[in-house]
This record gives structure tokens, sequence and C-alpha cells, in this order.
């Protein structure tokens, strides 16, 4: 890695001067002496120097890589509704539950079963599923997680997968978007 610390330690100086948050950082480091200024730049350079070797030796988690090369869709209502029909009518819960802000277990469930069929099955975006569901986006990706990391309803032990799979084979041939 060829960068000149110099160089960065100059630019960083040039924005102390624009921030008004780091002025009683600026105006110590006026009060230093040449010396002191100079063990301060050398201080600098190290840290930027170790920060980019421990970049560098990061090892790259391939269990949370993305997919290159998949395009996620807006959400087709009336497929997303056939989708629900078929889900709710399955597990005994109510649409207007689904769909409303309900936080009980059957209904985080199923909304988890959903959430999980749109994004991976029918590559709908997790945007898209949150407007859909009037949900945030972070919280259709708590869920997406949770089925990653095989936590909460998502546990190895429980039946979740296999009813997931039941429904995947079930949903496909009927529904494309």
């Amino acid at each position: 890695m060829t960068i000149n610390i110099s160089t960065h330690y100059n630019k960083h100086i040039k924005y102390l001067d624009q921030n008004t948050f780091v002025y009683k950082v600026k105006k110590a480091f006026y009060l230093l002496t040449n010396q002191e200024e100079r063990l301060y730049e050398v201080g600098f350079s190290e840290g930027f120097s170790y920060a980019a070797k421990l970049l560098q030796q990061q090892p790259i988690n391939d269990s949370k890589k993305k997919i290159i090369g998949v395009v996620y869709n807006n959400a087709n209502l009336k497929t997303v509704n056939r989708i629900v029909n078929k889900v709710c009518a399955k597990y005994l819960v109510s649409k207007h539950d689904v769909f409303g802000k309900g936080r009980t277990r059957d209904i985080v469930r199923t909304r988890s079963i959903l959430y999980n069929l749109l994004h991976e099955e029918y590559h709908v975006s997790i945007s898209s599923i949150g407007r859909v569901f009037g949900q945030d986006h972070t919280t259709v990706l708590h869920s997406l997680n949770n089925k990653q990391n095989k936590s909460r309803y998502w546990g190895i032990e429980c039946s979740i997968w296999q009813e997931y799979s039941e429904l995947k084979s079930e949903l496909l041939p009927i529904t494309t978007f």
C-alpha cells in the first residue's frame, strides 16, 4: 500500500479548520510546539498504517457474501395477495392481523415466513416488502437475518423449515413476478 502519509495528514489538518465540532482539538493543536506537532504527525501516521494493515489482514466471511446478479423487484400486489391468502389460510391467521401492527407469536411467525418467501423465492426487495406490509425495512431485514442465523422461530429444532419448504413447493408453480 503506497499512500503518502504526510499528504493524508495534511488533508486531515485542512478539514480541522472547516469543522466547528473540533474547535477544542484545533485550539489544543495550535498550542503544541513544533516538536510536539511532529510527534502528533508521527502518531497519526503510525495509527493510519496500523489500521491499513488490519484492513488487509481481515478475512472475508463467505457466509455473508451477497449474491451478485440477482435483481430485486418491486412487489406485485396481486401476487403478494395470493401468497398472503395461502399462508394465512395455512396458519389460521387473519389477513388483517398480518398487515397490522400486532406482535403476537403466531402473527410474527407468519410474517417472517412471508418476508422470507417474497425475498428469497420471488426476489422482492426489502424496502418493497416493508412498504406492502406497513413495516420498516429494518424489521423485514431482522426477520430475514433470523432465518439466516437460525434464531428465534427459525431454530434448527423448529418445524418451520419443513413448513417453509412445503409452502415453497405449493406456491412457486402457481405464482410468478
